[in-house]
């Protein structure tokens, strides 16, 4: 590998899918499961993996139809500055003991028909915890970094009592959505407000990795699947002495740290699942169960023009023209607004505050997350915590 490539891949953005596709397997002598790794090609005998997972195929088999996973991947063709676009799949297969296959494939089928199918609309769900513009390191007459600290925590602890609650409704996954200006930064202002931060920037971004990782922790025992997405805001911008890559900020290289840090334990977190915009984007538009959502800051448009941002995006068939769900923050207020097929989920903010906007306004924001419900592009049970 040569110094350039080694380099690439250092500096490289983690695919996500190839960090939820680890090759994996779970067999309790009866029955259990085997996880492949990312393939280019389905394979020509399944029977093979049984083999290559270290399992007898004369005592195990596998058992019913495969959970078959697909989607396109962009890379660059090593040793060349040209790229390629390619299918990836990966496959979840049921084993089960020999003499034993059939037994468990009834019983499967005969659970389904036994399950209570949910009515259109009501499940499976993915609760949304949506945290915006911590600001850590600013500092207001109400308080700093260590009052947005606590308020973080409160609002954590708030958000699983929350799913306690409402996880009779079907919860399928948990999204954990940070639609930037997760630091408070030292760019933005022309640096006008390096004396109002408290911490360095590294001190800042070390803070926010660690409470992305307390995240990940709390919400992790709870679901099958744990979703992290993040954005640089404006305040995330490393620096503005040269127009640079917009996916490219400390927001975004904290999440990343985190993405690589949960591969070390696949046991706890192999079903956690960490997505940032590529490095050309501001904004990323994902699936989120049976929803497309878009993630953005918010500093994209002027105050109001949200759908007109939006439409536009539609207009001119970008990704986020497809999305059903509008997720940012930015403006430091909760806000919802809705159309008959759109919903735009604006964040509050966890600073204590700006003087300067206290004096040219005279108010102040509620503060805490967003936490909801999202199914098939519809919101429901939203509270701020």
């Amino acid at each position: 590998m040569t110094l350039d490539d080694r380099l690439e891949e250092l500096k490289a953005y983690p695919q996500a899918d190839e960090v939820k596709y680890q090759p994996r397997t779970e067999f309790d002598g009866t029955t259990g499961y085997l996880q492949t790794g990312v393939l280019t090609e389905a394979p020509a005998d399944y029977s093979e993996l049984l083999s290559q997972f270290g399992y007898d195929p004369d005592v195990v088999q596998i058992v019913g139809h495969p959970r078959i996973s697909k989607w396109q991947q962009r890379s660059r063709i090593r040793g060349t500055s040209d790229y390629e676009t390619c299918w990836l799949t990966a496959f979840k297969f049921q084993i089960a003991a020999k003499g034993l296959a059939s037994s468990v494939t009834d019983i499967d089928a005969i659970a389904k028909r036994a399950k209570k199918q949910p009515q259109l609309g009501s499940g499976p769900h993915w609760l949304v915890f949506q945290a915006g513009d911590l600001q850590i390191g600013k500092r207001s007459r109400d308080g700093s970094t260590e009052q947005i600290v606590e308020r973080y925590f409160e609002s954590l602890e708030s958000t699983v009592a929350e799913f306690k609650a409402l996880k009779r409704h079907g919860i399928e996954g948990i999204q954990i959505s940070m639609p930037g200006d997760l630091c408070e930064g030292n760019q933005s202002q022309a640096g006008k407000n390096l004396w109002l931060t408290q911490e360095t920037i590294t001190e800042q971004g070390r803070i926010l990795r660690r409470l992305m990782m307390a995240t990940v922790e709390a919400f992790a025992p709870l679901v099958d699947q744990v979703l992290l997405t993040a954005v640089n805001g404006n305040h995330d911008e490393a620096q503005r002495q040269q127009n640079t890559y917009p996916g490219d900020g400390w927001a975004t290289e904290s999440a990343i740290a985190v993405s690589e840090a949960l591969t070390l334990n696949p046991t706890a977190y192999g079903h956690v699942t960490v997505q940032v915009p590529e490095k050309w984007s501001g904004s990323m538009t994902i699936p989120v169960g049976n929803t497309i959502v878009t993630i953005v800051h918010g500093h994209q448009w002027r105050t109001g023009q949200a759908f007109k941002w939006w439409s536009d995006q539609a207009l001119n068939h970008q990704p986020a023209g497809a999305a059903q769900i509008l997720q940012h923050g930015h403006y430091h207020s909760w806000q919802i607004e809705t159309t008959e097929f759109k919903t735009r989920i604006q964040s509050s903010t966890y600073d204590c505050g700006s003087d300067w906007y206290r004096d040219k306004r005279g108010s102040t924001s509620r503060r805490g997350g967003l936490v909801y419900l999202l199914n098939s592009g519809e919101v429901s049970r939203m509270s701020l915590l």
